[in-house]
């Protein structure tokens, strides 16, 4: 592995971190492919003030060695070149886009190291470190060493043109294996950096709906629209995301009826839906038809926890008019809904997808059409939310290897749908996070929104949910 030289600090949203990157090397004996048309709309649909990034987060009881870090983190990446890969370079008019595989010990800029002192100084990173893009000409994926003063975060972005959800997991798994075989009786101290400072907090504008709210209002008449979820902000201009962790014992759904018999994640589908109809109420927005989209793993069940990319697919459950007034019932029809989607083979590519696949015209002229086809059906065809519940992990990553570290994960969440919640089971805990755009909800609106979801959470299963941050 070249030598790490300390490279340019990166500033921005009132938090100081240092970049640890390698010496320049030469990018010979690359591999290279092509982006599918899923990966190039994602692509195409990013923009630099609402990067598309997955991230998952973990504790570290104690404090973590940054270089033992490093070279865990490079040695995860030798093993797997799909998580080398980087967006190759080639010229604007080629009608698609290459990957490719930097060769071992070649990446550049794995480690960022920051500092926090406070519960509120990591929620400032956390909501910096969701608006910095990763530089997918470079790489596509991005450690932060978070070092705080008793233990350390550990945050993995991955860029989700190239991962999802469970490829960003194996990866922070096996740099968390390598980690701890690499440590052996090291005692890190952690590297030595300057707390971040707090940062301006933005001049409240009141609390007023933002522009999608007008817009959304608009579109929810129109046929196979959907509610959107009522915003309150005082900051609707303010781009970036904001995050609520909680974490609850696992509920046990009880099962209605003859229907298919209610898995966890069909209570947490069941609970967001019921969420936005109260929220909603509450707001003066009248009932309507919710939508969840809810991602599904498409790897052989034989390797669910293995296979580079992004290879899921999207299921999208529906509660209608007053279905979310009766819970149990609106449990039962959750679970039907799950149970014929995941049973139904994976539909062809949408017209937008199609569109990319053919080549059509160069890269640019696509990234144009695909950018003006969401502006125009994104208000009618997005979905209310998102529920993206990665389940029982039979081995959670761990730096400490105690195995009892919660586990938080996120992905994007464009407007106009602005929430989406990650789902995680770790030594039987139930860890949830609530991801929102700072234009939907404002820090004390999501505080709320989370507290009405653990409400819902625990209803369901028949006991209170609730829990520390």
């Amino acid at each position: 592995m070249a030598q790490a030289v300390p490279g340019r600090a990166a500033r921005g949203g009132g938090c100081r971190v240092t970049t640890l990157r390698s010496a320049p090397a030469d990018r010979a004996g690359l591999a290279s492919w092509p982006l599918t048309p899923i990966e190039e709309l994602d692509l195409y649909l990013e923009s630099a003030t609402d990067p598309s990034l997955i991230q998952l987060e973990t504790l570290a009881w104690g404090h973590l060695d940054r270089a033992v870090l490093e070279a865990a983190l490079a040695g995860a990446l030798a093993a797997d070149p799909a998580a080398r890969r980087h967006l190759a370079a080639t010229s604007p008019w080629r009608r698609h886009l290459s990957w490719e595989a930097a060769a071992p010990g070649r990446d550049d800029g794995l480690v960022t190291v920051a500092s926090w002192r406070s519960p509120g100084q990591l929620a400032a990173l956390r909501e910096w470190l969701s608006a910095w893009p990763i530089p997918l000409r470079d790489r596509a994926v991005r450690l932060i060493l978070a070092v705080g003063p008793d233990h350390d975060v550990v945050i993995l972005q991955t860029h989700h043109a190239a991962f999802d959800g469970i490829s960003s997991l194996a990866l922070l798994t096996a740099a968390a294996a390598a980690y701890r075989e690499r440590a052996g009786d090291v005692a890190g101290s952690g590297p030595r950096t300057s707390p971040p400072p707090e940062g301006p907090r933005p001049r409240a504008k009141g609390r007023r709906a933002v522009w999608t709210e007008e817009r959304g209002n608009r579109a929810a008449r129109l046929p196979g629209a959907v509610t959107r979820i009522a915003a309150q902000t005082a900051w609707p201009d303010r781009p970036g995301y904001g995050s609520v962790h909680r974490s609850v014992p696992v509920p046990r759904p009880a099962r209605h009826g003859s229907g298919p018999y209610p898995t966890v994640n069909d209570l947490l589908v069941t609970a967001l839906l019921a969420t936005v109809d109260r929220w909603n109420a509450a707001h003066g927005r009248r009932g309507g038809r919710i939508r969840v989209c809810v991602p599904v793993n498409d790897r052989d069940p034989r390797s669910r926890w293995a296979g580079p990319g992004n290879q899921t697919r999207l299921i999208r459950v529906t509660a209608r008019g007053r279905e979310p007034a009766d819970p149990a019932r609106l449990l039962a029809r959750v679970a039907a809904q799950t149970r014929a989607g995941k049973q139904r083979p994976p539909a062809g590519l949408d017209a937008t997808s199609r569109l990319l696949a053919t080549g059509w015209a160069p890269a640019v002229v696509k990234r144009a059409a695909a950018r003006l086809i969401r502006r125009a059906a994104g208000p009618v065809c997005t979905d209310t939310a998102l529920l993206s519940n990665l389940g029982v992990l039979p081995s959670p990553p761990s730096f400490s290897g105690s195995g009892t570290e919660p586990l938080w994960f996120s992905g994007p969440a464009q407007m106009p749908r602005g929430l989406g919640i990650g789902a995680v089971t770790t030594a039987g805990q139930l860890h949830l996070c609530v991801h929102y755009r700072h234009a939907l909800l404002d820090r004390a609106a999501a505080a709320d929104f989370t507290a009405l979801y653990c409400q819902a959470v625990g209803e369901l299963a028949g006991e209170p949910a609730g829990g520390p941050a």
